[in-house]
């Protein structure tokens, strides 16, 4: 991937003119098909609109925490990385032996704002009728027998999970001894082990009505169990993900308002990208921002020039923060 970087710098000459030739770059993503590659291709969309016959190439990973390190090594200019996963980067936590300090923030793909990425707790409406439970704080209270899927080891969806629970005193071992079961698993496999009532319960960090949402809730009678400000507050705090919410009239399935936490995408660089580089990308995200919404409905719902540069956990890199004093966005 060196390549795309000297590919970058070649160009950075005269990236400031009218007349920039294109740039060819790659960004570090996550899985193929999912919610962060419709972000990269909307990137792409931006940069080939104000630079044209630009191009972003959208290469999967393991996601954020393989993207932070790609990007301290220098072996892509451009990366995702969520809030979760950029505060576990920048405090240096496992599976880190120590902080990356290297990180930049050009722009966010999108904000805890969007929704984007919501943590949805569902219950099959059986079991919650037959143990009683109300809210999402009753598990706590009433300790029932549950089979539950969060996302795999290593996925940060799954930590935020994981922290809603812990926010009100309930661990995994906590759920084996009441006679439960803990499944780690992605999203498409909760799904379907839901769909076949082999779960009782899904926890999952997803877009607002994302078609796995209304495919289980198709299929099953379930609820999704409302979460109190007090809980969210936690569990966003112990992750860096930030509360939300979420009304009753926007699902069915929900009975009353309730939080949940959400999660934001920065797009990121290393400090060393030259400046010109990181200055044209963002200003391209700004100028082309309606080639960029037009590439999902939460983005174009959510994204303003304002959501783009919402301060986040790391710095800014010099080039963007030098286009959004520019613009007026920055004033300090």
């Amino acid at each position: 991937m060196r390549r795309f970087l000297l590919a970058a710098a070649a160009v950075a000459c005269l990236a400031g003119t009218a007349s920039a030739q294109p740039y060819n770059l790659t960004i570090a993503g996550y899985s193929p098909g999912g919610l962060v590659s419709t972000a990269g291709a909307g990137m792409d969309a931006s940069l080939a609109a104000a630079y044209p016959g630009s191009t972003v190439t959208y290469q999967t990973s393991s996601g954020g925490l393989a993207n932070a390190l790609l990007l301290q090594q220098g072996k892509v200019p451009l990366g995702f990385v969520s809030d979760t996963e950029l505060r576990v980067a920048l405090e240096g936590k496992a599976p880190f032996k120590g902080p990356i300090k290297e990180l930049r923030m050009l722009f966010n793909a999108y904000t805890p704002e969007s929704r984007f990425q919501m943590t949805h707790t569902l219950v099959t409406k059986a079991w919650a009728d037959q143990h009683g439970i109300k809210t999402f704080e009753d598990i706590a209270a009433k300790r029932p027998p549950m089979r539950i899927a969060v996302n795999r080891p290593g996925n940060m969806d799954g930590d935020a999970s994981i922290a809603t629970l812990t926010a009100i005193g309930v661990s995994l071992d906590d759920i084996r001894k009441w006679g439960g079961q803990v499944i780690r698993a992605a999203s498409a496999e909760q799904t379907s082990l839901f769909l076949d009532r082999r779960i009782d319960v899904i926890s999952f960090g997803i877009s607002y009505r994302h078609p796995r949402v209304l495919e289980v809730a198709s299929g099953v009678e379930l609820i999704m169990l409302p979460m109190s400000k007090d809980t969210a507050q936690k569990a966003a705090a112990a992750t860096g993900a930030e509360l939300c919410e979420v009304k009753a009239k926007e699902y069915d399935f929900l009975p009353v308002d309730s939080a949940s936490i959400c999660v934001g995408m920065p797009v990121l660089a290393n400090a060393s990208l030259d400046e010109q580089t990181a200055y044209n990308v963002t200003k391209a995200m700004f100028e082309q921002v309606e080639k960029y919404k037009a590439s999902h409905r939460l983005l174009a719902a959510a994204t303003t020039k304002e959501s783009l540069a919402k301060s986040g956990a790391a710095p800014f890199h010099p080039g963007a923060e030098k286009y959004l004093r520019e613009v007026g966005i920055l004033k300090k």
